[in-house]
């Protein structure tokens, strides 16, 4: 990036931000007159050092005894009793989907000294941090400081008035205001399409989805855009195939042995290979079998239930069932 020129007057510094439900992400770009503007992602993240990657774990980790004190994104490790899909708790009046009623975040909320706008404020307050202290070692320090600053969040299309609230008061607890907020798919339409331009934009996140057909009307001098047909969008996303992977394993091998299971590291190394091999590898195909690994959960061998080996044979079926519920669980009526 060339560097923004230290003299120039009314400069400023855009932050963007991507709070997710499994992954987040932030992007800047300083908006210099008569230059086009570049936009840079953050790509770098504590704990994940060696690895270029513009998302970061939507995940945050509070100290027993201290819950000023966390780890967050990729410096929490699989096994560690995180709070996960904390975004979701956003929205109070909407439904929550059925794999999340019951889970982690929802159970451990309750022990900390914290609401979810908290928590929400305490993991956008780090990612933001951290994003400046990126962007301030790649041009001049003191120019970055000086710069006056405007954020952009993205929220879900299916967020309430009530959600986009506490949204905006996460962000401003955090030190990110003043704050425009903007629909997902909304952004994705502006980043990719043209004037005149007529798009379907589906944004399947882990925790929502939606589905908008979009017509550019305008981008300059400030961009205007038009649903062409009213959208669709719910609770959904592929949390909901992780959670339903857990209940699968959990009726294979049965409650005690589960129990056991989750205290292994086979636990977090098999539902890992499910979440990044095994659920995005799936095309649909009865045919193609999958082998699960337990590494040193010491389940007992089934021939029936095809274990051997702290290895779980799992056939295309299974994973095809695990698509067609999720599917039935989070359709949206059209």
């Amino acid at each position: 990036m060339s560097a923004p020129d230290p003299d120039s007057p009314g400069d400023r510094l855009v932050i963007a931000l991507d709070f997710g439900t499994t992954f987040s992400g932030v992007a800047y770009a300083f908006d210099v007159l008569g230059k086009e503007a570049e936009i840079i992602p953050i790509q770098e993240w504590p704990g994940l050092e060696g690895y270029r990657q513009p998302k970061v774990p939507t995940l945050i980790m509070y100290d027993e005894n201290d819950s000023s004190k966390f780890k967050w994104g990729g410096q929490v490790n699989w096994r560690d009793p995180a709070v996960r899909g904390v975004k979701l708790l956003l929205d109070p009046d909407q439904p929550l989907p059925a794999f999340f009623r019951g889970s982690r975040a929802e159970m451990d909320l309750p022990d900390l000294p914290k609401a979810p706008v908290d928590v929400v404020a305490d993991y956008l307050r780090a990612i933001y941090n951290h994003a400046v202290s990126v962007i301030e070692s790649s041009v001049i320090r003191a120019y970055a400081q000086s710069c006056p600053r405007a954020f952009v969040l993205t929220v879900p299309a299916a967020w309430s008035d009530k959600a986009k609230d506490l949204t905006a008061k996460a962000a401003e607890k955090a030190g990110i205001h003043p704050i425009t907020l903007i629909k997902e798919p909304e952004a994705a339409a502006l980043q990719s399409l043209t004037t005149h331009d007529h798009g379907i934009k589906a944004n399947a996140g882990g925790g929502t989805v939606d589905l908008i057909t979009y017509k550019i009307k305008k981008l300059e001098p400030r961009p205007e855009l038009a649903e062409l047909v009213p959208g669709n969008s719910g609770m959904a996303g592929s949390l909901g195939l992780n959670r339903r992977f857990e209940f699968a394993v959990r009726a294979v091998v049965g409650e005690e042995q589960f129990v056991n299971l989750k205290k292994t590291v086979g636990w977090s190394k098999a539902l890992l290979d499910f979440d990044k091999n095994i659920k995005t590898a799936f095309n649909g195909d009865t045919r193609v079998k999958h082998y699960v690994s337990f590494p040193m959960a010491r389940l007992r061998d089934d021939s029936e239930k095809h274990i051997l080996g702290n290895c779980w044979e799992m056939s295309g079926l299974s994973s095809k069932k695990f698509n067609d519920w999720w599917k039935f669980r989070s359709t949206v009526p059209v």
